[in-house]
């Protein structure tokens, strides 16, 4: 049994002009119910040699990015724990998404639970605390440990959403002009933050080069079309994002700072993403990065997915998908057509939001690599241990007579 966090109030920032609805549009509206669990544990395994000898204790990076172990041969044998978790006045902090382009959240049904070894927690989640939007939009919910000690720990929060697919009136909005200012609430959108350091001069440096001095000339739509493009012919993706472990379990997501990425000639899809907001934000553009999980059918488990969205005063946040952008071949393609990842997103639906920053991003100790939570305050951590992020999404099927069918 599971008990219901206290929730704060909650700030809001603006979804546009009311007229964006006759140019952005909601359809196809989709019922989830999404779960993100964080397993931790300190029995660490040994790692063995092709000729059956041990070969040191695991650590994270003997298997970074992405390395199996069959591969080298490698097997695997359990060993004694390598330390505990004290919980005693420890806080974990996970993060949550209440409203994108594409989705909103039933935050009043926000549940979860807290496991130390086997015993659960209840007063963890009774005594937790829901926080309000942040200056990106994005939400966390605290749980607030007792005492407890054992090698493993693991916890989850369970959010329904509501996600739409999204289509655009292109005709209508190719017409918008550049806004004469940003809003208060947006502004923080066109700032750095977290891996997005896009005061970096590559980024100033990149506008320039793909816009010259006619950024303005043409309207926002276009130009933040012809700022993608550039991102597109410059780097090239061919990495996973996904650090993945034993039985290939997801440990984490891999990525670099923006800059760094901008700099190299691959990237990962998540870079990618980073890298196009960092661009955005640079020419003026507010924008920032969408982490979440995409369903793909009953035969396999959700996976993580990363998306961006820029903002418009008169349209409110517009998504686009550099996956689909890099696979429809816009390169090819003149900034007045339309795009299929620009704006109309259909497969939307089938996404819901985790968080618009990769965690941890502060003092708070996490594990690496980038995942969905940090902590603070343990007395007591183990000197390694592994990371398993489990995600579940269970489908509560379409809607009826939500959205517009066009």
């Amino acid at each position: 049994m599971s008990f219901k966090f206290s929730i704060l109030a909650t700030l809001f920032l603006p979804l546009g002009h009311l007229g964006a609805q006759d140019i952005l549009n909601r359809v196809d509206a989709h019922d989830w119910e999404l779960t993100v669990e964080i397993r931790l544990s300190s029995e660490v395994p040994i790692q063995l040699g092709p000729d059956g000898r041990p070969m040191g204790i695991f650590r994270p990076d003997q298997l970074w990015p992405y390395r199996p172990p069959w591969i080298d041969g490698t097997r695997w044998l359990e060993v004694k724990p390598n330390g505990f978790f004290d919980t005693q006045g420890g806080r974990i902090r996970m993060p949550f998404v209440e409203e994108t382009a594409s989705s909103e959240a039933e935050v009043e049904r926000l549940d979860g639970v807290f496991f130390i070894g086997t015993r659960q927690d209840e007063s963890a989640i009774a005594n937790g605390k829901v926080f309000s939007k942040d200056i990106l939009g994005e939400r966390a919910v605290e749980f607030t440990l007792n005492e407890g000690r054992d090698t493993t720990m693991r916890w989850s929060i369970m959010l329904p959403q509501r996600s739409y697919g999204i289509v655009v009136d292109e005709a209508q909005a190719t017409k918008l002009p550049w806004p004469r200012s940003v809003s208060s609430e947006v502004a923080p959108a066109l700032k750095p933050s977290g891996l997005i350091d896009s005061d970096d001069p590559v980024f100033a440096e990149a506008v320039k080069n793909i816009a010259g001095d006619r950024l303005q000339v043409v309207s926002p739509w276009r130009a933040a079309k012809s700022l993608l493009a550039g991102v597109i012919r410059t780097i090239r993706v061919g990495e996973p994002a996904t650090a993945r472990g034993r039985s290939t379990a997801i440990r984490g997501i891999v990525a670099r700072k923006a800059s760094e990425a901008a700099k190299s000639n691959v990237v990962n899809p998540v870079e990618d993403v980073l890298v196009a907001v960092g661009v955005l934000r640079a020419a003026g553009l507010p924008a920032r990065a969408v982490h979440g999980v995409r369903f793909r059918n009953l035969r396999f488990p959700p996976e993580p997915v990363t998306w961006g969205e820029w903002f418009h005063p008169d349209l409110g946040w517009v998504p686009f998908d550099m996956g689909f952008l890099r696979g429809d071949g816009v390169i090819n393609r003149g900034v007045d057509q339309k795009w299929r990842g620009f704006g109309e997103i259909r497969d939307l639906e089938r996404r819901v939001p985790v968080a618009f920053r990769l965690h941890p991003e502060t003092d708070a100790r996490g594990w690496y690599p980038w995942a969905y939570w940090s902590w603070e305050g343990l007395a007591e951590q183990p000197g390694f241990f592994e990371q398993a992020v489990e995600l579940k999404m269970i489908d509560r099927g379409r809607v009826p007579n939500r959205g517009v069918a066009p």
